[in-house]
């Protein structure tokens, strides 16, 4: 799990190639992992607010959109695909397709 948080965390910003279904849902469950505990911390610290959670969202916001953008691009999908709930979940669930026009 460690390898593909860094991974997500180091490209955060980069919205070309190919995420490893591995590698995607590694990182899911990282933002998973990180939710939870927030969640928790806000009912105890801040009740009625989010105030924590909101900074774990937005801490993961940007690399959870290129982790699954990338992901959209190893089966062949555009990105766009991430916007549309139940045919992503399809898609992601999906093993790696051949070489596509997202190879860099």
């Amino acid at each position: 799990m460690n390898n593909a948080v860094r991974l997500a965390l180091a490209n955060y910003s980069n919205f070309r190639g190919r995420t490893k279904r591995q590698d995607f849902w590694l990182w899911y469950l990282f933002t998973i992992l990180l939710t939870v505990p927030t969640a928790i911390l806000d009912r105890l610290i801040f009740p009625g607010h989010g105030y924590i959670g909101n900074i774990a969202g937005l801490f993961i916001l940007i690399p959870s959109s290129a982790t699954g953008t990338r992901r959209m691009h190893d089966v062949g999908k555009r990105g766009w695909w991430l916007l549309i709930p139940l045919v992503n979940i399809y898609f992601l669930v999906q093993p790696s397709g051949p070489l596509n026009q997202f190879e860099m």
